[in-house]
């Protein structure tokens, strides 16, 4: 029987397989950086077994310090938020990847995922579906903010003094239908401001209309654009308009949710 007072031999063992159990996290977290993210690299990388790297993994995938694209792992943005946001840089295509796939299957178009790169956009992906005429593929093309619905709904939410500097300059037209007047672009942002999501047909390649809405992080930035476009003899039909522009935003808050944007206006 125990006397009073006397410590547990099982307590410093518990506290030792706890501390264990971070340094392992912590040893996981840079390998995920170091290598290709999948479990076996992982594994290789920390001497850990394959079990208890699926293990921890599962935990800290739970808890967004990592995101899971098919086999691999990338840091998630609990991580970004513990640490400066420039230091660290989290996968948005492998955190929206899941939403891309179900906005082209809801559309049954192409649902793409632009990253906000200064005053341009860069595309970062896309999820076409089986058409015989279908869009580009977008991805890796950078143009400037003012080409269209995606780079609209990034400019939204610059700061004035960015917007007013943007504005002054020289703006290129694409297309016939590229807006280009700086007040019929202010007019544009506002309007994007107060309903979430923009629609534009013909402004940076003819023939293409977009819908698009904002993901933004924990501070409010738009740093990157979920949309779905398709040739626009066929996109939108006209019964579609109102469901894929509520998708699109629906879709964008939850990617912000990660990121830890918190919508007041929901």
């Amino acid at each position: 029987m125990r006397k009073t007072g006397e410590v547990s031999e099982s307590v410093p063992t518990m506290a030792y397989v706890s501390v264990a159990s971070v340094e392992r996290a912590f040893k996981l977290l840079h390998a995920v950086r170091a290598t290709d993210g999948t479990i076996s690299a992982l594994s290789r990388a920390t001497d850990l077994p394959v079990a208890t790297v699926s293990r921890l993994m599962g935990s800290l995938e739970q808890a967004g310090a990592v995101l899971r694209s098919g086999k691999a792992y990338r840091i998630g943005p609990t991580v970004a938020e513990l640490a400066d946001a420039d230091a660290v840089v989290y996968d948005l295509l492998a955190l929206a990847t899941g939403h891309l796939s179900d906005l082209a299957a809801h559309s049954s178009e192409t649902a793409g995922l632009a990253e906000a790169v200064g005053d341009d956009l860069v595309h970062l992906g896309q999820v076409a579906t089986e058409h015989d005429v279908a869009v580009r593929d977008w991805t890796g093309v950078r143009v400037p903010a003012h080409s269209g619905a995606i780079g609209c709904v990034l400019m939204a939410w610059w700061p004035d003094d960015q917007l007013d500097a943007y504005l002054s300059g020289e703006l290129e037209a694409f297309s016939p239908q590229t807006v280009v007047d700086p007040t019929a672009i202010r007019h544009r942002v506002a309007d994007i401001r107060s309903h979430g999501s923009c629609w534009t047909t013909d402004e940076y390649a003819v023939g293409v209309t977009t819908v698009a809405a904002p993901v933004r992080d924990s501070a409010g930035r738009a740093v990157a654009a979920i949309h779905v476009h398709g040739p626009s003899f066929r996109f939108p039909k006209p019964e579609q308009i109102d469901d894929l522009e509520r998708a699109v935003r629906e879709r964008s808050r939850a990617i912000s949710a990660v990121l830890g944007w918190r919508d007041t206006d929901d």
